[in-house]
């Protein structure tokens, strides 16, 4: 008689064992699925989600000239310069002021660059926060020797230094002269004050020895 309840308790306890598991085994499995389904974005809406459109970019123009009306528009758009009027690989713009001291004593490095290399060089020089008058600014640049274009169209010239001064993390007082070097449209390096030569010098010849490559 003990054998048999013996037995009889047995196969109970295997019961509910094997119908524990297949419970386990199930809540499991739909634990499972469910994160599956929750981390499964549906086709639909992945494709929503790729084809959101992309803000417009934004465009910039200026217009640089200089006191006999010779100019040079400068167009901007998702990081690229295309400069109108200009062959050189190679362009500097420099925003300066007659009454910074500083800005006078790059001058004469700025035009022996010019010289030294006009045909893959442009310097334009871009007269800011200044009211100098057009007569006394002739005056200036003859005297000065300055050998590469100046514009005098000082709004255009703010306007430009408006949109490049955030790019380069620089505030509205940013410091002078402030000199920026593009090549083929793209920007290459820029300098905060006054730069020796053989700096400026420096950085474009690496630049030719990658265009010559």
């Amino acid at each position: 008689m003990k054998h048999k309840l013996y037995l009889l308790l047995t196969l109970i306890f295997l019961f509910v064992a094997c119908n524990e598991t297949s419970t386990e085994k199930k809540k499991l499995a739909v634990i499972k699925k469910e994160s599956s389904h929750q981390n499964t974005i549906p086709k639909a809406e992945a494709i929503k989600i790729a084809t959101i459109p992309k803000p417009p970019s934004k465009e910039y123009t200026f217009t640089f000239q200089d006191l006999q009306g010779q100019s040079s528009t400068l167009k901007m758009k998702d990081d690229i310069y295309s400069f109108s009027n200009i062959q050189q690989p190679i362009v500097m713009i420099t925003l300066f002021s007659t009454w910074c001291p500083p800005c006078r004593g790059q001058i004469p490095h700025l035009s022996n660059l010019q010289k030294k290399f006009k045909k893959y060089l442009f310097i334009i020089g871009a007269l800011v926060h200044d009211d100098i008058k057009d007569e006394a600014f002739q005056k200036f640049i003859n005297t000065e020797k300055a050998l590469f274009f100046i514009s005098n169209n000082r709004k255009e010239n703010l306007k430009f230094a408006d949109m490049i001064t955030p790019k380069l993390r620089l505030t509205k007082e940013f410091p002078m002269p402030l000199m920026i070097l593009f090549f083929k449209g793209k920007y290459f390096t820029h300098y905060e004050g006054s730069m020796p030569e053989e700096m400026i010098e420096s950085d474009i010849e690496q630049i030719l020895k990658k265009l010559n490559k």
